[in-house]
């Protein structure tokens, strides 16, 4: 708890500005009651998101919500900033991986007693769901819809290829789809290096990878490791430098958007997104797993959470917008499930029939996943985003040659070990 905190002092202090009032009795001179509200995402969610607030001031005209969002990375040192100011916003987007860490040091608050008393109505809603969001029995954090890894791809590539993607491939298929893919289009393969494939192919040996780095156990990373560099060595793979410029971080920046790639790997609920942005019809495949797997590693997740900060003056009306934007139809016509299929099983009734091709896609490949899924992980430890980032500069070592993968195994498990040690 210590380290965390002193993490989030630093970011403050380089961020500067944080929230005004996240903290404090707030209204506005007419005597409304101010709220902030903070997520990330893309252009798609900024501008549903913020239709579906404007809603919900109109129907309630004693409730201001001021907004803000950012991208990924940029969202979670903002913020840090602000839980190390006294001044997270009212409402938080969660992320699952974020989630112990956030409500271990104290900052989320409660929402149990709130569903307990109806202010957030979750008679629809399967405990299960509730449970992802919960911490020791009490609920931190009420999930926004049901997420998926996925494997995106360009199914008029693959079709000029004469190849055919299945529900899963192996990465076996994965690699020898590829290399016709390149030679009969000149179209490249991207594989995922990062954190996403390591869970992917710890769970396909019935592991989970925070469990072995914290052991120090090198099995995983190892062939992690082996299958990045096997594909970053095949001519049929995007290049490096390349993959580099391109960013698959960035939505718009994909190296699947302008056709570098025949594949990409996500979450389900940013396919619209991804679909978007390329202008053209994109499909979707499992997340593939090893020849040998002993278990079916694919998993649903909540796509994000709403969370209350501790510090928030108005707890109770946040609690009412948070059970509005489960249970309103209004609100979920507008929204589309761009954050993941709605977890009120009557909202999602409500709108499945409205929704457009892409997202009926996403339910249907939600229900794909979830006919054959296995338990998610426990949430992320802290320490895993510093675990995270350290992944991803690794994987460019591997991919320039300056580590060989036993190197980068012994590197990258020594680090991530002596992180999870001291938290």
């Amino acid at each position: 708890m210590k380290k965390f905190i002193a993490i989030i002092l630093i970011v403050a202090i380089a961020v500067g500005t944080v929230f005004a009032g996240g903290s404090k009795e707030e209204a506005a001179d007419d005597g409304k009651i101010t709220l902030n509200l903070y997520w990330w995402g893309n252009q798609i969610r900024n501008d549903v998101t913020q239709k579906a607030v404007e809603l919900y001031m109109e129907q309630n005209p004693n409730i201001v919500i001021r907004t803000e969002f950012a991208d990924w990375s940029g969202y979670w040192d903002r913020l840090s900033a602000t839980a190390a100011g006294g001044n997270m916003p009212d409402i938080v987007q969660m992320d699952y991986s974020y989630l112990n860490q956030y409500q271990q040091n104290g900052l989320l608050a409660d929402l149990t007693p709130f569903i307990e008393d109806g202010t957030i109505d979750v008679t629809n809603v399967p405990e299960s769901i509730i449970a992802s969001g919960s911490v020791d029995g009490r609920c931190y954090a009420l999930s926004l819809g049901s997420n998926a890894p996925v494997m995106v791809y360009d199914p008029a590539i693959t079709e000029a290829a004469g190849v055919t993607i299945p529900d899963q491939l192996t990465f076996d298929q994965l690699y020898e789809i590829g290399e016709t893919i390149y030679e009969k289009t000149g179209v490249r393969t991207y594989f995922d290096g990062g954190i996403n494939m390591m869970q992917i192919l710890a769970r396909s040996y019935g592991s989970h990878i925070f469990d072995e780095l914290a052991a120090g156990d090198e099995t995983t990373m190892l062939k992690h490791w082996t299958n990045v560099k096997r594909f970053n060595d095949s001519e049929a793979s995007i290049s490096p430098d390349l993959l580099s410029e391109k960013n698959p971080d960035i939505v718009e920046t994909k190296p699947i958007v302008d056709g570098t790639t025949w594949n990409d790997f996500s979450y389900s609920n940013q396919f619209i997104a991804i679909v978007n942005a390329a202008g053209r019809p994109l499909a979707m495949s499992m997340y593939p797993m090893p020849d040998d797997a002993v278990e079916q590693p694919m998993f649903l997740k909540p796509s994000q959470f709403f969370s209350i900060a501790e510090t928030s003056a108005h707890k109770e009306e946040a609690a009412k917008f948070l059970d509005w934007f489960t249970n309103s139809v209004e609100c979920n016509e507008i929204l589309m499930a761009e954050r993941g299929i709605p977890i009120s099983t009557a909202v999602a009734e409500a709108i499945m029939p409205l929704v457009d091709e892409n997202t009926q896609a996403i339910f249907e490949y939600i229900d794909a996943v979830g006919a054959i899924a296995t338990p998610i992980d426990a949430p992320d430890p802290a320490g895993k985003g510093e675990i995270e980032a350290i992944g991803k500069t690794t994987a460019e070592d591997v991919r320039y040659n300056t580590y060989t993968p036993e190197e980068a195994t012994a590197d990258y498990v020594s680090r991530a070990h002596s992180i999870l040690q001291s938290q």
